[in-house]
């Protein structure tokens, strides 16, 4: 796996956890929040997991500071945009947002692999 693909990787990862925050709060987008405390820890919980999926992989194939920057440029850009297409798309914004963060995540975890492998 090229280091180029682990970054875009890395950075697609954190729309798995972005739908996940999004739902745990009211959106005007996709309505009410689920009901009670439990999904807004799940929400933390894989919010904080994938970050740290993100940054392990993203240093690993460009260094600590590209690695830590690229982590977090991708929640404001992609965080920006999903709340973009959540106003002008709700459905299809779940859907292929959800299924890009698992490949995200899916990604990142095959060039950790990778990585200790090499």
């Amino acid at each position: 796996m090229t280091d180029t693909l682990a970054l875009a990787c890395a950075a697609a990862a954190c729309l798995l956890a972005l739908v996940h925050w999004a739902q745990a709060t009211s959106t005007r987008a996709w309505g009410d929040a689920q009901a009670g405390p439990l999904p807004q820890r799940k929400a933390w919980g894989l919010a904080l997991a994938t970050l740290a999926l993100q940054a392990a992989t993203a240093t690993a194939a460009a260094g600590i500071a590209a690695g830590v920057a690229i982590a977090i440029a991708s929640w404001m850009v992609l965080g920006w945009g999903l709340v973009l297409a959540m106003n002008l798309w709700p459905e299809g914004s779940l859907r292929w947002a959800r299924r890009l963060g698992i490949a995200g995540c899916a990604g990142c975890t095959l060039a950790l692999l990778v990585h200790a492998l090499a």
